[in-house]
């Protein structure tokens, strides 16, 4: 069978490709099937017509779509668009964060024939394998299906699948992948877990581990993840590794067998994402030794009461100024990740994480608008409490720099302000410089320029953010 994977990704901030862990997966395992794959990614630009000219190309089987909800409206036009040019020639599937934590999506768009509730490995074998054969793909776990009575069939999950070493590689190959490590620092990505244990209401983490039985945080083996290491590192022209893992630092047996083997066996500098409480002195200086440069942790909020009543964040203010303390005193770079406009936060709290970034001082700074996610704890007191608009999805808006909250007390126009004003005001009394190059980038204008100074974007961003 041909499967063709689609995966837009516009309008991004920044201008950097990505890798797809997701489809990059699906595909491998496809492939090693003897089933034959091609990716359309449709980066920052709307572009239908290019799209069907690989549709005509290409002329696959099956369309897979991965999409989360700030993307669903671009997914379901090309739905629409494929079903209109190809009629019913072609099987359309779902999958992805939204499909599965928002699965209405598949009454929503009529034209679709399917989505993926949950991870799509086995379940979309399945189906391919079904579709192939003629045998009936109407009833396997994992899917939701529409028969051909239009009628909607919601199978089961299917169990999460835990021995995630006999998951082939990632298909990086199919992304163009030197193009997508060029575009981003000259990084290489790579994930050696899946799920999350921590509850956080504003993420769709906790909804996912509660779509499938069985283990929801796993981890593959130590070998594993180095071999696809050496094996990327080897194919592309790569200066850096960031690990994508949700808390990199959860198991510190692993981290400590993995740092041993990595700077062994690797070398090359690397960047993590990990949780305040979960990190210690210890594991940063294991970091740092096996050639880490910089941590980035998730503050969102400098309200106490905020994190805890709504975020269901418990660590105090305490507790993260000391594990930036405790980064900064084994020799990394730190990142903050802070986010403005949550249900029931006011000017008030938000000037709070300003205060706490500046006595946290770190070197880079990310700034986000909140976007309520369906299927997460936070949407659902968004509409409960008249904060949003239950067809917010259909309207066209674009989450990244906007939000769709009606805040009687903290309004819109505050809350973009706060955004693009948030990192200046951290660094003013600082560092100018880094002040105003942050203010540029989360300017109104800031898309516009970073297209216009593409050549720089590199050294600028790097100076912006600590990188």
């Amino acid at each position: 069978m041909r499967v063709l994977f689609v995966y837009t990704d516009i309008d991004v901030k920044g201008g950097a490709r990505s890798y797809h862990f997701g489809l990059g997966l699906l595909s491998s395992v496809l492939k090693r099937a003897g089933h034959e794959t091609e990716l359309h990614y449709m980066f920052d630009k709307w572009d239908p017509e290019g799209y069907l000219e690989h549709i005509n190309r290409f002329k696959p089987d099956i369309i897979g779509y991965t999409s989360d909800s700030s993307q669903i409206r671009y997914v379901a036009k090309l739905i629409k668009f494929v079903k209109e040019k190809k009629g019913d020639t072609i099987f359309q599937i779902a999958g992805g964060t939204h499909p599965s934590l928002y699965p209405k999506c598949l009454e929503l768009i009529e034209e679709l024939d399917a989505i993926c509730v949950g991870e799509g490995e086995n379940p979309l074998l399945d189906l391919v394998t079904a579709l192939d054969t003629g045998k009936p793909h109407e009833t396997l776990p994992g899917l939701w299906v529409r028969n051909q009575d239009n009628e909607i069939m919601r199978n089961p999950g299917a169990a999460f699948f835990h021995e995630l070493d006999d998951i082939p590689f990632g298909d990086r190959e199919m992304f163009d992948y030197q193009v997508v490590i060029d575009s981003d620092f000259d990084r290489a990505t790579f994930m050696l877990s899946r799920g999350c244990p921590y509850k956080c209401s504003y993420c769709g983490s906790p909804a996912m581990g509660q779509l499938q039985e069985g283990k929801y945080v796993r981890f593959r083996s130590v070998e594993n993840g180095i071999a696809e290491i050496k094996g990327v590192v080897t194919r592309y022209k790569v200066k850096n590794i960031f690990f994508a893992d949700d808390v990199f630092t959860i198991d510190r047996k692993y981290v400590k067998a993995f740092c041993e083997a990595y700077k062994r066996e690797i070398g090359l500098p690397f960047e993590v994402t990990t949780r305040v409480e979960s990190s210690n002195p210890e594991t940063f200086k294991l970091l740092a030794d096996a050639g880490c440069t910089r941590v980035a942790m998730g503050i969102e909020s400098g309200s106490e009461e905020l994190r805890r009543k709504v975020l269901n964040r418990k660590m105090t203010n305490n507790k993260i100024l000391q594990a930036f303390k405790d980064a900064k005193g084994a020799g990394l770079k730190t990142k903050s990740y802070n986010i403005v406009g949550f249900p029931h936060e006011t000017k008030k709290m938000h000037e709070d994480t300003i205060k706490l970034n500046r006595e946290i001082s770190p070197d880079g700074i990310a700034c986000y608008i909140f976007n309520p996610y369906p299927g997460t704890a936070l949407y659902n007191i968004s509409i409960k409490d008249g904060f949003l608009n239950e067809g917010h999805l259909d309207e066209d808006f674009i989450s990244r720099a906007d939000t769709p909250l009606v805040m009687p007390d903290f309004p819109r126009d505050e809350i973009l302000k706060c955004y693009r004003n948030f990192a200046f005001n951290v660094y003013k009394g600082r560092s100018m410089k880094k002040a105003i190059l942050y203010k540029l980038y989360y300017s109104r204008f800031g898309e516009s320029l970073l297209r216009i100074f593409d050549a720089v974007k590199k050294p600028i961003l790097k100076l912006a953010t600590g990188s």
